[in-house]
């Protein structure tokens, strides 16, 4: 019975067992590990010269240029993702049509609108939907 006392409480299974617990206690976090040199929803650089805002786990950047509304949707880790279908509503009008190309979804811009709502679905069928303020025109 004393080798057994002695041998429980030994500073190799105390470090053992703090190890073994910041590591179960860390798996919850594991959905935020590195990917492509970043971790998920780190970058929130527009990489368009646009506005870019979350919706759950994905990102959408709306970019206004030469008369026309660009919008991108990517995932958690900013890799571009397929949509569905997608609108875009200018200052609380009816949305209009967004047309597929590449990785960019396209439709004419009405260059005087302050707001421009994006609404996208996903190809799993995943709704994201965000309101950019675009006061400045730009």
């Amino acid at each position: 019975m004393a080798d057994l006392e002695k041998r429980s409480l030994t500073p190799l299974r105390i470090a053992g067992a703090v190890a073994a617990g910041l590591f179960l206690a860390g798996l919850p976090l594991a959905r935020f590990v590195f990917v492509a040199g970043h971790a998920a929803h780190t970058d929130h650089t527009p990489r368009h010269g646009g506005q870019l805002g979350m919706s759950g786990d994905h990102h959408l950047e709306v970019r206004r240029a030469e008369g026309r509304i660009e919008v991108f949707p990517s995932d958690a880790y900013r890799r571009p993702v397929a949509a569905a279908e997608a609108w875009a509503a200018f200052d609380e009008a009816a949305p209009v049509r967004l047309r597929s190309a590449g990785d960019r979804l396209i439709g004419e811009d009405v260059v005087d609108a302050r707001e421009i709502e994006a609404i996208v679905v996903l190809e799993d069928g995943t709704r994201l939907q965000i309101r950019f303020d675009f006061g400045d025109g730009r």
